[in-house]
């Protein structure tokens, strides 16, 4: 087994030692411990570590996030990781924005650290091979779909968003709802600017402005926000959506697009947009009558052969999922059974379920999911 070099940078001793009972696994080697100065950077350019783990106490200074910026720009070959114990919104954006792959609390679990490591790891050394190869990821914008409220499909998107970050892909997540919106919520986000404001921008929208409008959650993906307010959603247009969508392609491996529950401008150039659209619908004869009209809308649009069917609170009771196998004439792409409890304890938290349950068979089923998303990519 390969071996995964660690630098830690730390003011604090104390720390030295916390990372160090946190670096459990055989595969995972401390190569030595520095501070945030000139000593720290001479020693990761001597040492060349898989990874950087930068654990800091208390508030984290614009001059600790100017360091990490420049770490991040001259020793390019290195994932950097951040442990604190000021875990926020704020501080996970500025990190971000500074070339930290994923921020954690201290406390974070021994097995939950060495696996984000490899995880960091792996991903910069593909994104190595992938620039010296010139070769260039295609972007995948995925759409997710309800046609009416309560079926599960944000809770699909948000958790798909996260479990391919998960699995080390650059995932952006746009929250089209834009009257109803609460993806900010399930993430435990508190947006000081929306897409709203993106459209707005006086500069147009190009990378720059998104990055700058959306907001970084702690799991790595980008996320764009809904409004705050319902009055705002007619600002957008379908053009805003297809400009979006298409600046962001060079970037994400995956755009994940939470959809509203009707079809107008905004879906429907969403739509046009999305390389997959996933129907959520639960096992219910409601579910399976709106489900006929949303596949025949989507088949007038001359869309369907985009369409995959997720089926969502799934029991055993008078309409199953091959119900919807024998209307459609496709087999059901994915199927997550009910559990109330681990939603709405997600949903109450705003922390998603694949990470905040990822043992529960809801879990389980969701990242059965994701894999077969990811797979279908390869």
């Amino acid at each position: 087994m390969d071996k995964l070099n660690l630098v830690v940078l730390t003011d604090d001793m104390d720390l030295r030692i916390h990372v160090k009972n946190m670096a459990t696994d055989e595969d995972i080697v401390i190569a030595g411990y520095s501070d945030f100065g000139s000593a720290g950077m001479l020693k990761i350019e001597s040492l060349a570590p898989d990874v950087v783990v930068c654990a800091i106490k208390g508030e984290i200074g614009e001059q600790r996030f100017a360091f990490i910026r420049n770490l991040f720009l001259t020793v390019k070959t290195t994932a950097i990781l951040l442990l604190t114990d000021s875990l926020s919104v704020d501080t996970v954006n500025m990190a971000a924005q500074a070339g930290v792959r994923q921020s954690m609390p201290l406390d974070t679990q021994p097995s939950e650290f060495c696996e984000a490591v490899r995880r960091a790891s792996a991903t910069e050394k593909q994104r190595q091979l992938d620039n010296a190869s010139g070769k260039r990821t295609r972007s995948r914008t995925i759409g997710f779909f309800g046609g009416k409220g309560g079926t599960g499909k944000t809770t699909m998107a948000v958790n798909t968003a996260v479990g391919l970050a998960k699995k080390g892909k650059r995932v952006a997540l746009i929250d089209l709802d834009l009257q109803f919106g609460d993806v900010n919520m399930m993430l435990e986000l508190e947006p000081k600017d929306t897409i709203i404001e993106l459209v707005q921008e006086r500069g147009g929208i190009n990378i720059e402005s998104i990055r700058s409008f959306s907001m970084i959650h702690s799991s790595g993906i980008t996320v764009l926000c809904a409004p705050k307010s319902a009055e705002f959603a007619e600002l957008v247009e379908g053009r805003h959506v297809e400009t979006i969508i298409d600046v962001m392609r060079p970037y994400f491996e995956y755009i994940i697009v939470d959809l509203p529950p009707s079809f107008n401008d905004v879906s429907i150039a969403a739509v046009e947009n999305c390389d997959e659209i996933y129907l959520v619908y639960n096992s219910d004869i409601l579910s399976l009558k709106n489900a006929k009209v949303c596949m025949t809308i989507l088949d007038q649009l001359q869309h369907k052969e985009k369409v995959r069917i997720i089926i969502n609170k799934n029991i055993n009771g008078l309409i199953r999922y091959k119900d919807f196998e024998r209307m459609f004439g496709m087999p059901v792409f994915g199927v997550v059974g009910t559990d109330d409890k681990t939603a709405n304890v997600s949903l109450n938290k705003g922390r998603p379920i694949v990470i905040s349950a990822s043992r529960t068979a809801m879990a389980r089923d969701i990242m059965a999911i994701v894999n077969k998303i990811d797979k279908q990519a390869r």
